[in-house]
């Protein structure tokens, strides 16, 4: 199990513990293969340093990440982002893919050339129903179905041209079906990279307390830009988004973990349970016993990790509380 009582699970494949993962690890099974094994559920979880992708193409399901439920009928494209926590429960006998990458592997120049691997980031799944019979619903199946083919077997070593060719031709069509069900409004691509990488290093340092002139300052520009940028795709300035994502964090352990609330609020860096208090209901509107006892998903089939986690951008000891950056 991790080390500390404020995370998830984390592992390669679930079940299947965390150990390092190769630069050019790819794997794809069906989805009944492993969830048939832990009754259908997949209890929280995440995979640092792998990126998915899960096409359910019969039966239904339910995806849980981030304090929201989301429900899977028949043809639903989810993508995974390295990290993201997520769970999910199916109905017997569910079918379709999951396509597990490793995160390195979107780099790899004969891939990247036929997408932008910035579409797959960020910490929160996306997901998109394709009209089950239509054309895109059967393109994906036929892709997928595919590249198990050309998986099929053990492999290691470095990635064939073909295989990387056809892994490519995946990922690009997947990104469009995402992109296009989405509607996701485009940002110019300056004020999308400055808020993404903004994103990225609050993803590292979020526990340190770190102000907005510390970010502002790491990433070359000055506080109003990043400001400016961020409301304008955000809708929210630096100093809200990164009191989001240190709630986030905390509605994960209340959802996911059994740690007490002195221990989350020592994880997350504030000066004392009370004050986490204050902060978790003002912006929830409810106390954090409240929130656990009615989001909670705690499965007792789920598997332990053989053998010990690895580190996940978790930081040491932090001094620093939200309003060191909520500026």
């Amino acid at each position: 199990m991790s080390d500390k009582p404020t995370e998830v699970s984390r592992f390669s494949l679930y079940g299947e513990g965390n150990g390092a993962i190769a630069p050019e690890f790819l794997h794809i099974e069906p989805i009944s293969d492993r969830s048939s094994r832990y009754e259908w559920t997949i209890s929280p979880h995440s995979h640092p340093g792998i990126f998915q992708l899960l096409l359910l193409q019969s039966g239904s399901g339910v995806l849980a990440s981030e304090g929201a439920e989301a429900a899977l009928r028949p043809v639903t494209l989810v993508a995974l982002p390295s990290g993201c926590v997520h769970a999910f429960r199916f109905g017997a006998g569910t079918e379709g893919w999951v396509l597990s990458i490793a995160a390195d592997l979107l780099g790899d120049p004969r891939i990247a050339a036929l997408f932008d691997a910035g579409d797959f980031a960020g910490g929160r799944p996306r997901w998109v129903e394709l009209p089950q019979g239509g054309r895109d619903a059967a393109r994906a199946g036929w892709l997928l179905s595919d590249l198990a083919l050309a998986l099929a077997g053990d492999r290691s070593g470095p990635l064939p041209n073909p295989l990387a060719a056809q892994l490519a031709l995946v990922l690009a069509v997947a990104g469009a079906l995402l992109a296009e069900g989405e509607q996701d409004a485009q940002a110019p691509a300056h004020r999308a990279d400055l808020v993404r990488r903004f994103r990225q290093l609050a993803e590292q340092h979020f526990r340190e307390g770190w102000g907005v002139a510390r970010y502002a300052d790491a990433l070359g520009t000055t506080v109003p830009t990043l400001t400016r940028h961020c409301r304008a795709l955000a809708q929210k300035t630096p100093g809200e988004l990164l009191l989001d994502r240190l709630l986030l964090e905390a509605m994960r352990a209340l959802t996911y973990t059994r740690a007490g609330v002195g221990q989350i609020a020592d994880d997350l860096g504030f000066a004392d349970p009370a004050y986490f208090a204050r902060f978790f209901k003002g912006r929830t509107g409810m106390t954090a016993s409240a929130f656990r006892k009615q989001r909670a998903w705690l499965s007792p089939a789920a598997p332990a990790t053989r053998g010990r986690s690895a580190g996940g951008g978790a930081p040491g000891s932090s001094p620093a509380g939200p309003a060191r950056t909520a500026r």
